[in-house]
């Protein structure tokens, strides 16, 4: 493939749509699901120009849905508890300690001797000892995403893990 063909836009090739009459109303949904928060902003910003092009007597409406927010995890420091739905995840206290320094640093990467130091309190044990503790917590929250591995440096919580910690 040539380098004039990869920087050539795509081209789109639109139908004609038959007009409808004037008093006739028209409605269109657009779900996205998953993708970043950036991504889906441009995608309403855009819609918002596209029915400014509609015309001021238009009657558009263009709103963002909160996306389902799954099954939150609510985490309460004081009562060292872990609940889902109202219900005890039942997590070991180094699973406890472990979910709750990643939720309280998001988007943050701790290599395994990091969090030897800051969740275990020494560094005394072996790095294999995390992977563990990170496998058997995943197992609980039955969900293998919430916890992500960044290979080659360690582990952070997931961007998408909804998880609260009450303070």
């Amino acid at each position: 493939m040539s380098a004039l063909a990869v920087a050539r836009p795509r081209r789109v090739h639109l139908r004609p749509v038959p007009a409808l009459p004037p008093e006739s109303p028209v409605t269109v949904t657009i779900s996205i699901a998953g993708g970043a928060a950036e991504g889906r902003d441009r995608v309403l910003a855009a819609l918002r120009d596209l029915v400014d092009a509609a015309g001021p007597d238009a009657e558009v409406a263009v709103e963002a849905a909160e996306a389902d927010s799954g099954n939150p995890i609510h985490l309460d420091p004081r009562a060292r508890t872990a609940l889902r739905d109202g219900g005890p995840l039942g997590l070991s206290r180094l699973e406890y300690d472990l979910l709750l320094f990643l939720a309280r640093h998001p988007r943050q990467v701790f290599t395994r001797s990091q969090l030897l130091a800051q969740v275990w309190g020494h560094t005394h044990t072996t790095n294999r000892t995390v992977d563990v503790h990170v496998s058997r917590l995943r197992t609980k929250l039955d969900d293998p995403e919430v916890v992500t591995t960044v290979y080659g440096l360690g582990y952070r919580l997931a961007d998408d893990a909804h998880i609260t910690v009450q303070s």
